[in-house]
């Protein structure tokens, strides 16, 4: 079953919602189809946490990892934002070596405080070479910490479902403490764990429940199809933003050619049944008359 949606955005909160418990109702298995490099990246620092390697210059290479992660979250066109936080980590990241060198107390208001608490949290955890419970371990620490970049990583992490890598990870994590004690390959074997997952995977149909972007629907087929959008976000009850729709704003303006063809190839997706799940009190222009 396939659970189509307009943006990025729902992608990720539409499996957000599916990965937790809602009452009685466990948490729902599903692959997600979101653009991968922000999680591969955060997969990374994930990883190297895990190494806990307490060697000179650590905390600079895990500043590093974070700024690739601030660059590259974005694919081919990272945003001014990230672009603008990564330089400005590694600024502050010269400052803290150069105080540390001066044998000085480093800034109280560095950006890298709170980043640096939560790197010190993790490197006191007891790990206990079961790689599913030390990943969560680490996931865990990055998500209550201070430090709301470290708490993106842990959520962004979610998204490659890092434990349901499946063999290849849990094997390579689990020899790496078997032979030396630790996981001081962990980096090294989660980046192969995605190398290959991704040439096993490339042509693999989907199976069980998949959320993906309306417009990455075209060419496969589920037994059923739900399609799902956004909803207005309402001041006074007069609407302000409407974002996440299938058309954009769900307003008519002209043709809305590409709308209406993403809308379509949706619909027919599915072997048996698409259901459209639409605002009550806004409903999706497409299912409504043109304004004469």
């Amino acid at each position: 079953m396939a659970i189509l949606v307009p943006t990025k955005k729902t992608t990720r909160m539409v499996s957000d919602i599916l990965r937790e418990p809602f009452g009685n109702v466990p948490p729902i298995s599903h692959a997600a189809a979101v653009d991968m490099e922000g999680p591969i990246l955060a997969a990374e620092i994930i990883a190297f946490l895990l190494q806990q390697r307490g060697h000179e210059g650590c905390f600079d290479e895990f500043v590093e990892l974070m700024c690739s992660y601030f660059h590259g979250r974005g694919g081919a066109t990272p945003t001014k934002g990230d672009m603008d936080e990564a330089a400005r980590f590694r600024k502050a990241l010269v400052k803290w070596n150069e105080c540390l060198a001066k044998g000085q107390a480093v800034p109280g208001n560095s950006v890298l405080q709170r980043t640096y608490a939560v790197h010190q949290a993790t490197a006191a955890l007891t790990f206990t070479g079961d790689p599913d419970a030390d990943l969560v371990a680490v996931r865990g620490v990055l998500d209550a910490g201070a430090c709301q970049r470290l708490k993106d990583v842990a959520k962004d992490v979610r998204n490659v479902r890092l434990l349901e890598r499946g063999t290849q990870l849990r094997q390579g994590l689990a020899q790496d403490w078997r032979d030396i004690g630790g996981y001081g390959n962990a980096l090294a074997i989660t980046r192969q764990s995605f190398v290959q997952e991704h040439f096993a995977t490339a042509h693999k149909p989907e199976s069980g429940i998949v959320v993906m972007n309306m417009h990455k629907a075209k060419g496969k087929q589920f037994d059923e199809v739900i399609i799902f959008e956004g909803w207005p976000k309402r001041v006074k009850n007069e609407v302000v933003r409407n974002p996440d729709r299938i058309v954009l704003g769900n307003v008519h303006d002209g043709a809305m050619t590409q709308a209406r063809q993403n809308f379509r190839v949706s619909v027919t997706r599915a072997k048996t049944r698409t259901t459209i799940m639409t605002p009550r009190d806004d409903v999706c222009v497409l299912l409504r008359a043109a304004p004469a």
